[in-house]
């Protein structure tokens, strides 16, 4: 009883110090817990026109689902042997230097229950897959390795015999950094779509919003674009080039109820008895009940003084 109405307090804080968020800005990695189940949604976009890649449609089934499968489980496995992963499905789309892809899987092993709480893991949220993944005959996951450094790694010694006879400059940058031509080609290397290292700041660091209307609390964060590349070549009798890589990914961990967050571990109460949010709906509807009961009185009160006068 009292967890349950420290609880209440701590929503009432929290509508009381902050304003209700209507709806969290499209993120393009989905964390959803509900209960013992957690879900992730991957909406993933990587453009790059160093060079072309096949035109592609096609959904994760039979050898490519398993490899996929496969190659995630190893992913998470790096990040504690309880974790696991199943029913992977999802699309890719390739065309015109785009490729945009839609996972979506179950984890396993992250979620407990101990008392009254329910107890996640997230510190598999930074996972990082290394594989060559492969889709008909698209490389979708080595991007920057497959398509991008052939291209950047061309013009590295642009001002040796015989190119510099015909390349006039070649300037690489990463965002609106320069950087040295060999520094550009790791950096396109490295370049991978199911890599999210950069998720690696503690959930408890992640923007939180708690949801009165659906009952849910949200954990939001925006890391710098993963890649942002460019190589600009200035020809000397042609007109100049540029070629780009670019990639980045914005994430919102979901979680059904009132949670709070230590480091990657993320509680919420799940006792049994009275739901937390429905105490605080009848102390809000006590509160409004109360107000307009002393309104009326107030006002029968001033008519009543008014008849004896």
């Amino acid at each position: 009883m009292q967890r349950r109405m420290l609880l209440t307090l701590s929503l009432l804080i929290v509508l009381t110090l902050s304003y209700p968020v209507s709806g969290v800005h499209a993120s393009s990695v989905n964390y959803a817990i509900d209960g013992e189940r957690v879900s992730v949604s991957l909406s993933l976009n990587f453009f790059q026109d160093a060079a072309a890649t096949p035109s592609l449609n096609g959904t994760f089934t039979g050898l490519s689902a398993e490899n996929l499968t496969l190659a995630l489980n190893e992913s998470l496995k790096r990040k504690g042997e309880a974790f696991s992963v199943s029913s992977v499905a999802g699309e890719l789309k390739s065309a015109n230097g785009w490729v945009n892809s839609t996972i979506q899987f179950e984890i396993a092993g992250a979620s407990s229950r101990k008392g009254d709480l329910l107890v996640v893991n997230c510190s598999w949220i930074s996972f990082s897959v290394s594989r060559d993944l492969r889709l008909g005959n698209l490389s979708y996951n080595r991007m920057g390795a497959t398509y991008v450094k052939p291209e950047f790694e061309k013009y590295v010694d642009y001002q040796t015999t015989p190119m510099n006879e015909t390349i006039d400059e070649v300037i690489y940058s990463s965002g609106p950094d320069v950087i040295a031509p060999k520094a550009a080609v790791d950096r396109a290397e490295k370049a991978v779509l199911l890599d999210f290292s950069d998720l690696d700041e503690p959930v408890e660091y992640w923007k939180r919003t708690f949801n009165l209307v659906d009952g849910s609390t949200t954990f939001v964060y925006n890391p710098p674009p993963a890649v942002d590349l460019k190589m600009e070549v200035s020809r000397v009798d042609a007109p100049p080039f540029v070629a780009r890589a670019s990639y980045s990914y914005n994430a919102t961990v979901t979680v059904v109820g009132f949670a709070q967050a230590q480091g990657n571990t993320i509680n919420t109460d799940i006792s049994a008895g009275v739901d937390p949010l429905l105490m605080l709906a009848v102390v809000l509807a006590s509160f409004v009940v109360a107000v307009a009961a002393s309104s009326t009185y107030r006002s029968r009160r001033r008519q009543f003084v008014r008849r004896r006068k």
